[in-house]
């Protein structure tokens, strides 16, 4: 089995599709303002401008105008996935430690 041959051939494919489908191009390059950041991440304007503060999201600041790109902000949400542990399930309790209610 040639793997060149192979990757080739999917290069080629994603290519076709891409070319296909031009609304996939211009959804990901698309750029707004704050309802396209409330859109994509669903948080409210207020957690947005927060966020904005701290340097907590991806945005552009041209004068007092926010920019936001969408393909960024889906980054940015990728990036923020918790890893899966392999181990004991969330629902066991830690050993050693009392709930609230527990008596002393």
């Amino acid at each position: 089995m040639d793997y060149a041959q192979v990757l080739n051939d999917v290069r080629d494919i994603v290519q076709t599709v891409i070319s296909q489908a031009p609304w996939l191009s211009s959804t990901l390059s698309e750029v707004g303002g704050i309802e396209l950041a409330q859109e994509v991440t669903r948080l409210s304007k207020a957690r947005i401008y927060a966020l904005v503060s701290q340097r907590g999201i991806p945005h552009a600041k041209r004068g007092n105008k926010l920019y936001f790109n969408r393909a960024d902000l889906l980054a940015w949400i990728n990036n923020g996935r918790r890893q899966e542990e392999a181990g004991p399930s969330i629902y066991t309790s830690k050993p050693g430690r009392r709930g609230r209610n527990s008596a002393r």
